[in-house]
């Protein structure tokens, strides 16, 4: 993704200090996500062990970051070369037709990828999987924005930006909802909330506090003799499930 940036900005014809930035950012973004996916992986660990024990259940993990981080480990070649052709199609797509839009979400973009590496992996290796791959990221980069465009531009109050999210179809889903039995007057915007609660408004602080009661209910329900002897390695259980909660948070926050 430096790599990317670089020979953008060197394209540009921008000056030193900004090409060194430019392309050192995207690589440090990369390591610090690598390294909130780990935070995240070692900290989901334990939650599923304690779910599986005191529901007896089997969970799944619905996570971008985790999941990513377990993928890279087998199919990292195959992610990046298809992340590197999804921004060229992306670009050229942009460039020769009326879909003028290039997405600057370079995080999904990378969650995509190895998305489709692994999808595509199914039924296609090497070379064709990678084109394959590259083509379809690059084809939804340019095609989602335009999607919902119309509603991104009621809320920028016509600023020409586009929503470069590939969660969109979900957004743009809930505007048509909205249409149909919202109130444009009765906005989130004019809500009242108690100055008590304004700390709920930091992501990291309310991730905390969730996660924290989620481990803290589970160790309640699997016990401290339990927790204590298979997850915390002796720690107290208490202690344990709010560490492991923020370490978490921790790990999210990295990640966003």
């Amino acid at each position: 993704m430096g790599l990317i940036s670089l020979v953008g900005l060197l394209a540009l014809k921008r000056p030193f200090g900004k090409v060194l930035v430019g392309t050192l950012k995207p690589i440090l973004g990369y390591f610090m996500l690598g390294a909130g996916a780990g935070v995240i992986v070692t900290n989901l660990e334990p939650l599923g062990i304690m779910v599986e024990n005191g529901f007896n259940i089997k969970g799944v993990v619905p996570n971008n970051e985790a999941i990513v981080s377990i993928a890279q480990g087998i199919l990292g070649k195959e992610t990046m070369v298809i992340l590197l052709l999804g921004l060229i199609f992306n670009i050229l797509i942009a460039r020769f037709t009326k879909y003028k839009y290039i997405f600057l979400t370079g995080h999904h973009s990378f969650f995509m990828a190895a998305l489709l590496s692994a999808v595509l992996g199914t039924a296609f290796k090497g070379i064709p999987l990678m084109l394959i791959g590259g083509f379809f990221l690059g084809a939804w980069s340019a095609l989602s924005p335009a999607i919902g465009q119309k509603f991104t531009l009621k809320v920028t109050d016509g600023e020409e930006i586009a929503m470069g999210h590939f969660g969109s179809l979900g957004y743009y889903l809930s505007a048509l909802v909205g249409k149909l039995v919202g109130d444009p007057q009765d906005s989130t915007e004019k809500m009242n909330i108690p100055d008590s609660l304004n700390f709920l408004r930091d992501t990291t602080i309310s991730t905390a506090l969730t996660m924290c009661a989620i481990y803290l209910v589970l160790a309640l329900v699997n016990g401290p003799a339990f927790i204590e002897s298979n997850v915390s390695g002796g720690t107290n259980f208490i202690i344990f499930a709010i560490t492991t909660a923020l370490k978490f948070a921790v790990g999210g926050s990295n990640s966003v």
